[in-house]
């Protein structure tokens, strides 16, 4: 399956969800593929920091360069980190994908960037890719206006739907860049680990777990 993690607006966590998500699914002893096709490399980068320290399970980069033409040709799980400073790159690889991720930020920017997002991009998507979207960096507690009034608004917008779950901000966004390693590597039981393993289970509802931590 190919994943694309794509966003118009900076700021979205597209790299680090990447980066997680990429990492939970070796854990899944499946194989996995990671793209960045984002000028500012924050994927590259974090691939590089786990290299460096040898954890395990490692994560494959795909040369950025690839012609994305054959990215179903891929084996096993490919994620696609791109942003909208790669316009060309971003509808190239979601013509390809099986899935289009989106996080957005609570805020009623951040909803009229995903909703123009949305409209730019319905040309461009192969016919059997589903856009999904969930708020990430929302207040601890989940129940700021601002993302109750954002998870209202995402709910409303079409055709992409709204998962449930939810990534709050907290002080593991930043362990993650600086480490090398995902937040249930670092600390299992936080509760920002849960978080991110409520949203694989809203990914992959149907994917026996093969490893906990």
């Amino acid at each position: 399956m190919i994943t694309v993690i794509g966003n118009l607006k900076g700021g979205s966590g597209k790299s680090t969800i990447a980066f997680n998500l990429a990492i939970w699914l070796a854990w899944q002893e499946l194989e996995v593929k990671l793209l960045d096709l984002d000028p500012q490399k924050t994927l590259t980068d974090l691939v590089a920091v786990r290299d460096e320290e040898g954890f395990t399970p490692s994560i494959k980069l795909l040369p950025s360069d690839m012609p994305l033409e054959n990215l179903r040709k891929e084996r096993g799980e490919v994620i696609v980190d791109v942003g909208a400073a790669n316009m060309v790159g971003m509808f190239a690889a979601i013509s390809q994908a099986h899935r289009l991720l989106i996080p957005v930020v609570p805020g009623q920017a951040d909803v009229w960037s995903t909703q123009r997002f949305l409209s730019m991009i319905g040309s461009h998507r192969h016919p059997d890719c589903q856009a999904v979207m969930f708020l990430n960096r929302t207040d601890p507690l989940g129940g700021s206006k601002e993302s109750r009034e954002a998870a209202e608004a995402i709910s409303m917008l079409k055709p992409a739907t709204a998962l449930n779950a939810r990534l709050s901000q907290r002080v593991w966004i930043c362990r993650t860049l600086s480490e090398g390693l995902a937040v249930f590597e670092m600390e299992p039981r936080d509760k920002g680990s849960l978080e991110f393993l409520n949203l694989t289970k809203a990914l992959y509802p149907t994917m026996p777990i093969k490893k906990t931590w």
